[in-house]
């Protein structure tokens, strides 16, 4: 039997990871089962179980992945233009076509995490996590000199994630994308041109 390399382990559970984000966001939390993810990867449940032990732990595992790749895209836009960058139609458009989930996946986290408070401590602390992240990338334009310096990081970043949030929240709900897409432009418009120097 050949020997496993450790490359080959993180390419296997790479592609459970992508396997699961796809299955969550289109079937939710409930009605993805590890099963049903075993079966479209071709493997043994047993196999899944290798590398999470849990389902909650591979949707932990699934969100941090999605958020570090939301955060590439968010550095692409700021190193290819300014802060303004992200107050544009297209800046949505990306971030919409990255966007995890389903009106049915926001209900069924919002039912588990009422109930199970160790996943509803491990979503918190990668929604912080989130915020974080945008925290930083704020801080680094201030220390480049494109961002006031009476700016509040903490509290642009959570105002940039709720408009975000919310905004989703109304395409799940049936809104119209291009009057969505539009209330992103213009708010966020209305938010950087207040805290840009």
């Amino acid at each position: 039997m050949p020997k496993v390399v450790p490359e080959y382990k993180e390419q296997a559970r790479m592609r459970i990871i992508e396997t699961a984000l796809e299955m969550f966001s289109e079937r939710g939390f409930y009605r993805t089962r590890m099963s049903d993810i075993a079966s479209n990867l071709g493997v043994s449940k047993g196999a899944i179980y290798q590398y999470f032990e849990s389902k909650e732990q591979l949707f932990v595992e699934v969100l941090r992945h999605h958020g570090e790749r939301r955060a590439r895209v968010v550095r692409g836009f700021l190193e290819s233009g300014s802060l303004m960058s992200i107050s544009t139609g297209e800046f949505f458009d990306e971030m919409l076509e990255l966007r995890l989930g389903s009106l049915e996946l926001s209900i069924d986290l919002l039912r588990e995490t009422a109930r199970n408070e160790a996943l509803r401590k491990m979503l918190v602390g990668i929604a912080e996590g989130w915020g974080q992240g945008l925290v930083k990338l704020i801080e680094e334009m201030k220390s480049d000199g494109k961002i006031r310096a009476d700016v509040d990081f903490s509290s642009l970043s959570r105002g940039i994630l709720a408009l975000r949030d919310g905004l989703y929240s109304h395409l799940m709900m049936g809104a119209d994308r291009n009057e969505v897409r539009k209330t992103w432009v213009v708010i966020m418009g209305y938010l950087m041109n207040d805290v840009l120097t």
